[in-house]
């Protein structure tokens, strides 16, 4: 069987700044020449006023919010529609808008509405029938994301509160960055911090979700006010400046913690602050995305913008040769399962990351996860007999087989 690997979509010509992704059929893709659009295997662009595409976000079945610009005064937010047809969407504007960096929709209220992060700048824009209204900003304190270059990194709500995040993107004479809050009709400062990205996940079986703030210089921090000690801070994959975070569901129930740098994507666990690179990107990755609604697996569904297009790490189905060296390792005692459910104890600690892949009697890949759990559940498509293994780094620790009975 051929190991998972990133996989080039497209746009290798283009520097990719954020990714749309979970309509499985539609893929959309912001970059430093406008908004393009991948359907049916072929990738459309659709020019914004020759600006970049800096954020994208949902806010309806088939309508999306975009912004464009990098500080001029044509900066703006633009609605798109879907059609039938080439190029899929059509783009209309709405409101001129300073360096959009960041989006977030909030669709719980009475009247749907949507944050909008730029150049210390955050603003809500309510949403009536797949348009905007009037930007609203929200009182904030001076020079927030910085002097020079400041920059919205990230927008993200947690535990009922809007967080926004950014930093100054010069390396000279830029100010401090910081995390904020959004107390009333102001932001506060929770924490002065160079805030590169947010997300938010549980990475216990019985954990509370967690804010997680990746940094340009501090790795990552995971924030719960519930906790003990609220404040908890790892170190990074590398020493680089965190550009993306992603949380996926697991196979049992914490949550898959990714990380983009320029070096590369890791899968992070949690507290433990050890990373596990998934696979060799051949780009320095921007932005990461699922596509279409995660299921616990990463072949498939893990989607990286880089500098240089937009890749998927997938792993192509193959029929696997079964042969004593790639089975080596420790055996068990074969494991009996009912009705499709299976539960797999691992050796894994504090310090590794398993990877498990399970095959069926004829050697063809069915699943295939990284776990830095103890556990790893999986469900059979079919009655019958499977092998599975379990490796460390690309070296067999453990093999074994399963059936499967009614």
């Amino acid at each position: 069987g051929q190991a998972a690997s990133w996989q080039l979509l497209g746009l290798s010509d283009r520097s990719i700044n954020c990714i749309l992704a979970d309509d499985t059929t539609t893929l959309l893709a912001g970059t430093n020449k406008g908004l393009s659009v991948y359907y049916g295997g072929t990738w459309y662009d659709i020019d914004v006023n020759g600006l970049p595409v800096t954020c994208i976000a949902r806010i309806s079945t088939n309508a999306i919010a975009v912004g464009a610009g990098n500080g001029s005064k044509s900066d703006a937010l633009y609605v798109g529609t879907r059609i039938r047809g080439a190029p899929y969407y059509q783009l209309r504007f709405q409101h001129y808008f300073i360096s959009p960096t960041a989006m977030l929709l909030q669709a719980t209220m009475a009247i749907p509405r949507l944050y909008v992060g730029g150049a210390n700048t955050v603003a809500v824009c309510m949403i009536n029938n797949d348009s905007l209204l009037a930007p609203q900003p929200y009182k904030i304190p001076p020079y927030a994301f910085g002097i020079e270059y400041p920059f919205c990194a990230g927008l993200q709500l947690y535990n009922g509160s809007l967080y926004a995040g950014g930093y100054d993107r010069s390396t000279i004479m830029g100010g401090p960055g910081n995390l904020l809050i959004l107390v009333g009709d102001s932001l506060q400062v929770a924490r002065r911090l160079d805030v590169t990205a947010l997300a938010q996940g549980s990475f216990s079986e019985v954990g509370p979700q967690e804010l997680v703030i990746g940094t340009r210089d501090s790795g990552v921090l995971f924030y719960c006010p519930s906790l003990f000690i609220p404040w908890t801070k790892v170190s990074g994959p590398t020493k680089e400046q965190i550009n993306s975070l992603l949380t996926m569901p697991g196979m049992l129930f914490s949550d898959m913690l990714f990380a983009a740098v320029a070096s590369g994507v890791f899968i992070g666990s949690g507290h433990s602050g050890n990373w596990t690179e998934v696979g060799d990107i051949p780009q320095a990755p921007n932005c990461l995305a699922v596509l279409g609604t995660a299921t616990g697996t990463v072949e498939d569904q893990l989607l990286a913008g880089t500098v240089a297009g937009v890749y998927l790490y997938s792993r192509r189905t193959e029929i696997f040769r079964l042969a004593a060296p790639e089975f080596a390792g420790k055996k068990i005692n074969p494991v009996i399962c009912r009705n499709g459910e299976v539960r797999l104890s691992l050796p894994v600690s504090a310090n590794n990351t398993a990877e498990v892949t399970l095959y069926n009697a004829s050697g063809k890949l069915c699943s295939h996860t990284v776990s830095a759990q103890s556990t790893v559940a999986f469900r059979l498509p079919s009655n019958g007999l499977y092998y599975y293994r379990c490796s460390y780094g690309g070296k067999t620790s453990l093999s074994g087989v399963i059936v499967n009975a009614k």
